[in-house]
């Protein structure tokens, strides 16, 4: 054993020699019995100063069990954990073997003394091992894992009195210091056991609760009607959505329509002036090719002063000036500017209606 492991099982010894006389007088006080005078005898159990007391060993201070927890009895009658008392064996060995250089190994028996009364067992560690176990211990431990621990409510006026007892009058359950003090019977209170009081009052409280099942019932048939009433609203606004999308798609492909018979409309008015006007511009672009070889034989005739050639060339020009050209331009200052305008008379009344078109109701049942 380490001289750590030795100093605390040794800290733990004192510890335990200290509490010993403090332990004796609550063993008492774990389990304590009251028996009020003409009712049923009730058992005030202090569950965790229970088990430090019965089911803790009082060295290591940790409950019994069936591995190195296993209560062992020494042959006074005190009962330890078999983790400690071998502890105890290898400290007293270890310190045997300081004494003496006689013992250059463990020794195989010591005497160690206990805790609680002192009384000397000499043992080998084998031997401890073989102890008899404590059964009363082992089947107060395995009760205690069986049943569980369970809370009792006590008193608030009375230290570790449970309220076993229920007054009418004031509908409380009380404890049996409470009905000799507080609830007297000759003040009017009606003192009654608990079970007796569970019983006569529980049909009052399966009527609350039956009445609470149906409303409870109710409120799930409700709640199952909401449900369907947010899909069935979900599942509205998806078609509503569905039905005001085509609508107004159907509007915009109408007015994309319109749009484009406009545009093509626009085009082919354009394109008609343009080609009146082409044909306009050929007729003046021949005319001036006419002229302008009758002005150069002219002009070389002029030059070389051919005078016979000359008349003949006037004649021909004077012939071709005196065929008329139909051409829609009387004087310089007429053009042929084209003037067209989109009518939109009805955009400001269209725009209204589209302002104010379509309507969702709603009809709540």
């Amino acid at each position: 054993m380490t001289e750590a492991a030795s100093k605390k099982l040794e800290e733990k010894l004192k510890q335990f020699e200290e509490n010993t006389t403090t332990d004796e007088n609550t063993i008492t006080s774990a389990v304590k019995p009251y028996i009020p005078d003409g009712r049923k005898r009730n058992l005030i159990l202090d569950e965790e100063r229970f088990e430090d007391t019965f089911l803790k060993c009082l060295i290591c201070r940790e409950t019994y069990d069936e591995g190195d927890k296993l209560p062992k009895m020494l042959p006074c009658h005190h009962t330890f954990c078999l983790d400690c008392l071998r502890q105890m064996f290898r400290v007293e060995g270890e310190y045997r073997q300081t004494l003496t250089s006689a013992f250059r190994s463990m020794p195989v028996a010591v005497k160690i003394s206990c805790p609680t009364c002192r009384e000397g067992l000499i043992a080998s560690e084998a031997e401890i091992r073989r102890l008899p176990n404590d059964h009363t211990v082992l089947e107060l431990v395995s009760f205690v894992k069986r049943i569980g621990k369970q809370d009792v409510p006590y008193c608030d006026k009375h230290q570790m009195q449970p309220l076993n007892f229920f007054c009418e009058p004031c509908m409380a359950p009380v404890c049996c210091d409470c009905t000799v003090i507080d609830h007297k019977e000759r003040n009017g209170h009606m003192v009654i056991n608990l079970e007796e009081a569970m019983e006569k009052y529980s049909p009052t409280l399966d009527v609350t609760l039956g009445d609470i099942a149906k409303q409870k019932k109710a409120m799930e048939e409700k709640r199952q009607a909401l449900v369907k009433g947010f899909d069935n609203v979900e599942q509205i606004q998806r078609e509503l959505a569905v039905q005001i999308r085509q609508t107004f798609d159907r509007i915009r492909d109408a007015v994309d329509a319109r749009e484009r018979e406009l545009f093509e409309l626009s085009e082919h008015q354009i394109e008609r002036k343009q080609n009146s006007l082409k044909d306009i511009m050929k007729q003046v672009t021949d005319r001036e090719a006419v002229l302008d070889q009758h002005r150069e034989k002219l002009e070389q005739a002029k030059e070389r002063k051919d005078l016979v050639h000359m008349f003949e060339l006037n004649e021909a020009a004077k012939d071709t000036l005196a065929v008329e050209v139909d051409i829609p331009v009387t004087k310089p200052s007429d053009d042929f500017s084209v003037s067209f305008q989109f009518n939109s008379r009805q955009e400001t009344s269209i725009r209204q209606t589209i302002t104010n078109f379509g309507d969702v109701t709603f009809k709540f049942e």
